[in-house]
Formats: C-alpha cells, sequence, structure tokens
C-alpha cells in the first residue's frame, strides 16, 4: 500500500524560467511536498513533455513549497513558470493577485470514507472514533466542531497501518482520485468494511466551512461491491500561471494535458482530468484567456 499514499495526501512554458548548469531552460512549476498530488502530477507531466517531442532544449520541473500563498508570490513576482494550489487557497487568495489567472482545474480529490458502522451513511450519532489520513484535515474540522469527544488516530505516507488485524477504528477517511485501489484491496479483505455516504447535515457543514469543496457522488460501481453512487465531497487542485502566459503556449499545455486521458496507459491523476470541469468554475475563477477558448466558455 505505501507507494500509492505517497501520491496522496492531484507546467509550462512561458517567458520566466532558470537555467540548469549545462545550459537548458527549466520550467519551474511549484507544487507540495515529494509524495503529494500536485509533485506527481507535475512530474509525469514532465515525463510526457520530454517524450513528446514539443520542445527537447527545454524542460518542466516540479519544485517544492510547502507554503500555498508562498508560490502565488513567487509567481506572482515572475520567478517560476506555475504553481498548483487547493481548492480552498485558490477561492481565498487568487483575487488578491490580479497579476494571476487560472489556467485549469485538475483532478478530482474525493472523501472517501469507510466503515463498519450500521446503515449507508457516515453520521454523527454512530462513530466515536476515526483513523485519518493527515491530507483529510478539512474533514477533521468540520467533524470536531460537530463531535469534539470523537477520537482520532492518524497516518500518513510515512506511517501506514497494516491493518493486519482489521480495522480497529469504526470508519477511516481518506482524500484521493477515485478509483483507489488500496479501497478496492480493503473492501476484499475485511467482511464488513464498506463506503459509507455523508448525509446532508455533514454536506452543508462542509460547504460552508471550506468554499473548496463541493457536492459530489462517487458514480455507482466506482469500486467492488458498490451497486449505488456514494455522497461525498470533492475538491480541484488549481493549475495557475501568470496573466502575461502566451497564449499559444498556454493552449499547446493544454492541449497536452487533456490528450492523456486518451492514451494507452494514463497515469491516474491526467486520466481523471475533465474538461467539463473547469465549466462549473467559468464564473468563480478568473481564466486565462486561452483556457476560455479551450474549455469553450460562453
Amino acid at each position: 500500500m505505501k507507494p500509492f499514499f505517497k501520491l496522496l495526501p492531484v507546467l509550462l512554458l512561458t517567458c520566466s524560467f532558470s537555467v540548469t548548469l549545462w545550459g537548458k531552460p527549466q520550467h519551474i512549476i511549484l507544487t507540495g511536498s515529494q509524495g503529494t498530488g500536485s509533485f506527481i502530477f507535475t512530474s509525469e507531466l514532465s515525463r510526457i513533455w520530454e517524450t513528446s517531442g514539443t520542445d527537447r532544449n527545454q524542460e518542466i520541473v516540479s519544485r517544492p513549497e510547502t507554503s500555498q500563498v508562498s508560490r502565488l508570490r513567487q509567481l506572482r513576482n515572475n520567478r517560476v513558470t506555475a504553481a498548483i494550489i487547493d481548492a480552498e487557497t485558490a477561492f481565498e487568495q487568487l483575487n488578491k493577485y490580479p497579476e494571476l489567472r487560472v489556467l485549469s482545474v485538475l483532478w478530482r480529490n474525493w472523501l472517501h470514507v469507510l466503515g463498519t458502522v450500521p446503515g449507508q451513511y457516515l453520521t454523527l450519532a454512530s462513530t466515536k472514533t476515526m483513523l485519518v489520513h493527515d491530507n483529510t484535515m478539512h474533514f477533521v474540522r468540520v467533524w470536531k466542531n460537530m463531535s469534539p469527544d470523537t477520537k482520532f488516530s492518524w497516518f500518513n505516507s510515512d506511517s501506514i497501518p497494516d491493518f493486519s488485524e482489521g480495522f480497529t477504528e469504526e470508519v477511516l477517511a481518506v482524500t484521493a482520485p477515485a478509483p483507489l485501489h488500496e479501497i478496492n484491496s480493503w473492501l476484499e479483505q475485511f467482511p464488513g468494511i464498506r463506503l459509507l455516504s455523508l448525509d446532508n447535515q455533514l454536506i452543508r457543514a462542509s460547504r460552508s466551512t471550506f468554499n473548496g469543496l463541493a457536492p459530489k457522488k462517487i458514480p455507482a460501481n466506482t469500486y467492488l461491491y458498490q451497486s449505488e453512487p456514494i455522497e461525498s465531497v470533492a475538491w480541484h487542485p488549481v493549475l495557475v500561471v501568470r496573466r502575461d502566459f502566451p497564449n499559444p503556449s498556454a493552449t499547446k499545455l493544454l492541449q497536452l494535458i487533456y490528450a492523456q486521458s486518451n492514451s494507452l496507459n494514463p497515469h491516474p491523476l491526467l486520466e481523471n482530468l475533465r474538461r467539463a470541469d473547469n465549466i462549473a468554475f467559468q464564473k468563480i475563477y478568473a481564466f486565462h484567456p486561452a483556457a476560455k477558448s479551450y474549455f469553450k466558455f460562453k
């Protein structure tokens, strides 16, 4: 299981770049730390860029930056080519940076909840203990406000439980793209474990606390033994560039990114990109002109 969770925890050609010791321009994208979705996405994009033959005299490089606001500041100051930020930062901070534009919203990060509690819904009354991946802090904050006596245990890419004795807590929560291989493994391995839907109270509380979350249904048959859609919430990381990023370069990059879902063996983060997801945000984010044309905004 460990290699996947290093993914958890979801690019560009421009005038700003650095140069390696060999003089090869590097188009730097600021991301989360190694093992996060944004870092892995950019690393995969770098590989695709290299193999596509688009411009082998230039390369795309991931540069980890813990602070999401610092990513925006460095991009504003033309020190890097692009940045990937989370949805909450995009909602709260992008309007403070008129020099920046959204090139694309990226993959969906779903809240996955598995449990042994009665019924098909995760409810406050039936849950007293919870095991949570540390990329799901937004959900924990909401839950703690509503049920402060719940006991939480934590895991991440460096402390993954082996589940040799099954699930010791009533509920496990993790944020990730879907489908997630580990969930199918758990569903097969542990009788009584099932995916749980969020009830309306939790969905409303999540949306009111975090603007970047949207109610979404994990489609039926995404996972084993899942015959019905699962009520959940999801958020999209956001790819940001400068307003003066050249239109031809922006279009070329979008074409490269979105062509991957039709490739023979696409990376899950690229396979889960949907052009239509951007349309829902056209009145929320300030998009780059090339993105407006590419996504056919009205």
